[in-house]
């Protein structure tokens, strides 16, 4: 058994890397879809948009989901720390409601890192203080 799954990881990961294996259409590579759902000042209710919501409801076929919760603090604190991540799990929680399971999650939360816009307007500051959702869909084969 153990030579078996071992075949099996080296085949995966040749087929990841783009080797001969990937090239020959013999194995289709994972496929990763992204959606950000930014949050008001110091709240932690996530409410996605519509636009958003449709895109989430493909998160219950995904073979992993990853939440990042974020701020827009330019230096880490405890407070925003306990924010990020109940921005995360505020996320995990809606997931699990529309039924993705709870076992493909994973969260990860940080407080002033990973800005996608500037911090110096309120719009940046705004798309700053977000989760990041990505899933991710592993071929069958």
């Amino acid at each position: 058994m153990r030579k078996s799954l071992c075949t099996l990881l080296t085949i995966g990961c040749l087929a990841f890397t783009g080797s001969a294996l990937a090239a020959s259409n013999d194995y289709r590579e994972p496929v990763s879809s992204t959606v950000s759902v930014s949050f008001s000042d110091s709240s932690s209710t996530f409410r996605p948009g519509p636009t958003n919501a449709v895109l989430l409801e493909a998160a219950r076929d995904a073979s992993l989901v990853t939440i990042n919760g974020r701020t827009s603090t330019t230096r880490p604190s405890k407070r925003d720390e306990r924010l990020a991540l109940a921005r995360a799990v505020s996320a995990r929680d809606y997931l699990v409601a529309q039924g993705v399971s709870p076992l493909k999650i994973m969260i990860n939360y940080v407080s002033a890192a990973d800005f996608v816009a500037d911090n110096g307007t309120p719009e940046g500051r705004y798309l700053n203080q977000r989760v990041d959702i990505q899933m991710i869909y592993v071929p069958m084969y």
